[in-house]
Parts: structure tokens; sequence; C-alpha cells
């Protein structure tokens, strides 16, 4: 059974409302895994690997037990480790290949301080499939999966590992490591407040400007400060990319005017408050959500939110 590339969240959006654990994968994996949890009634979706990020929305998997990472290379991992964290929403991450199967259970939901995906070196992406997928692999894995997207409530991260089909597992715990940035405040379980994605403050607020203006800001996602050529200076096509996300800028080759491979990209995620208001104004930031410490807590600004439902403005 494979996942059709618009089965993944291209549901309607009664559905992505009733689901209760999102899969983002594609192939035999992530089916067996969503075939699975069919089969004891729990509503689930479907999110390729190379698009999750836009298609899954940071208040539809705060609506769910779990995420399942089925076989999805390691950026798209390290990605959705950051926003289960930030939803506090259980992970669980499948794979098979080589290696054998495993099974690694993230409780942020129920364990704020277990460790996370980085805490501990992942599996290669080399060793994420095989040449030609174990169909009995994948079932296996896919019902180990699915279980424990519907039991990742416990103490402590753990990993199941089977080195083959017809031997023995072993279960050990992950422990979380103290210098890991990925699972560091502001990313574990912020507050999460639902706002417009709008950095121009209101009238009532002018008279904080100052004091708001220095607040450290971190984006979900990188942003371009500047690019430009090497050889010819400014360009036109290349300045354009100011202000955009980094990944648009990293998919251009080369300079559009002269054609070397001389593009020059800077980008960042951490900015002040001040910057944002100069740079985006009344306009959107490209970015997912926003991360901030605020008086001593953590508070995770969801910029989707408004996107979704236009009344929704804070």
């Amino acid at each position: 059974m494979s996942v059709p590339a618009n089965e993944r969240s291209a549901a309607k959006p009664a559905e992505r409302e009733l689901a209760r654990v999102a899969i983002i994968g594609s192939g035999p994996l992530a089916a067996e895994v969503l075939r699975n949890l069919g089969l004891v009634g729990v509503p689930a979706t479907v999110h390729r690997p190379e698009d999750f990020w836009q298609t899954l929305q940071l208040s539809d998997l705060q609506d769910c037990y779990c995420a399942v990472a089925a076989g999805i290379p390691v950026e798209a991992r390290r990605r959705l480790n950051a926003l289960c964290q930030v939803a506090a929403a259980d992970l669980v991450c499948v794979a098979t290949g080589a290696h054998g199967i495993t099974v690694e259970t993230f409780p942020f939901g129920s364990d704020p301080g277990c460790a996370c995906a980085e805490c501990e070196a992942p599996v290669d992406d080399s060793d994420l499939a095989s040449p030609v997928p174990d169909p009995i692999a994948s079932s296996i894995a896919g019902a180990l999966a699915a279980a424990a997207a519907l039991h990742c409530a416990s103490e402590g991260a753990r990993r199941l590992y089977t080195p083959e089909v017809n031997e023995t597992s072993t279960l050990v715990p992950l422990a979380r490591r103290d210098d890991c940035d990925a699972c560091t405040p502001p990313w574990r379980a912020p507050r999460v407040i639902r706002t417009r994605n709008r950095w121009t403050g209101r009238d009532f607020l002018r008279a904080e400007a100052p004091a708001l203006a220095a607040q450290r800001v971190l984006l979900s996602d990188a942003v371009v400060t500047a690019c430009d050529c090497a050889g010819c200076g400014p360009v036109a096509a290349l300045t354009a990319l100011l202000n955009r996300p980094a990944a648009e800028a990293a998919a251009v080759p080369a300079c559009p005017s002269c054609g070397a491979d001389s593009v020059r990209v800077e980008a960042r995620d951490t900015f002040s408050l001040g910057e944002l208001t100069e740079r985006f104004g009344r306009g959107p930031v490209p970015a997912k959500f926003a991360l901030a410490e605020i008086g001593g807590m953590a508070v995770c600004f969801d910029l989707e939110a408004a996107a979704r439902d236009p009344g929704s403005a804070a």
C-alpha cells in the first residue's frame, strides 16, 4: 500500500480538524502507519516530507495526540522535532532499512524534561531506506509506530531497535543532553498565542515602542538579510530575495546576471522587535511562528492562525 502524493493533508479542512495523528512521510512506511491507525478508528492526515512545513499548521498539531516521522530525511526530522516541542505534541520517529527497524518516542506532551530527537545522533539518511523496500519490515514498523503514537505518554524518551525481523528487540532510554540547543528554552513547550502576522504596534502601544524594540525574537525560519553577486555586486533579481525565506535564496544556483556560482547570501533567524518592525511593518514575516522570552516566560506567537481564520487577529 502506498500513499498517493495528493493524499497528504490535502484533505478537506473539516477532516484536518478531526485528525488526531499527523503522519509525515511518503511511500509504504507512511501508508502502513496510516492503515494501522485506521484499523482502530484513529483519524490521521499524511503530509509529504518536502512540504509539511507549509501544510501542517501549528494549531492543527496542537489538536493531535502525536506526530509520526515515517522514514523522513534528517533535515525534515529536525524541523518536525522543533515543531512538536513548540506544540507540546508527542513525536514518534520510525525508520526501516539496512539498520533494521527503529522506533523512537519523545513524549513532549506529558514529559517536559524528556530528550528530544537531536539529543542523540539520528540514523543517517543513507540508512533510512533499502534500495527495495521490505514490505514485511514496513508492515511491522508501521504497526509499531501506530501503537507508539497512541501510547507515547511516558516518563522519558525511548528507542526500540530491531536489527532483523526475526531477532530480539532492544528498548533503551534516551537521555536529554544538557548542551542540546534544539530543546533549550524557548523551544520546549512555550505558551502559544495565536496572533496576527503584523509588526507595526497598535496605537495604544506607542508609548511602549522604545522598550519593546529591544525585545529579542527567534523566528521559525531564517530570513535573507543580504544577497548579491561577488562579481556583479547588487543584482535586481537577487535584491528581490531580501526579507524572503532563506530556502528561496538557497535555491538560486548562480547569479542571474553573469551566470557564475558567486551568489553571496546572509540569513538569520534572530532579530529584535525593532528590526522586524523596520523590515516588515504592516506586512507579514515569512515564518511559521516566532519565539520570545518575556518576563521570564517562553512565548510562541503562532503567525499562521490569522491567515487561516481572518477573524482571529489579536
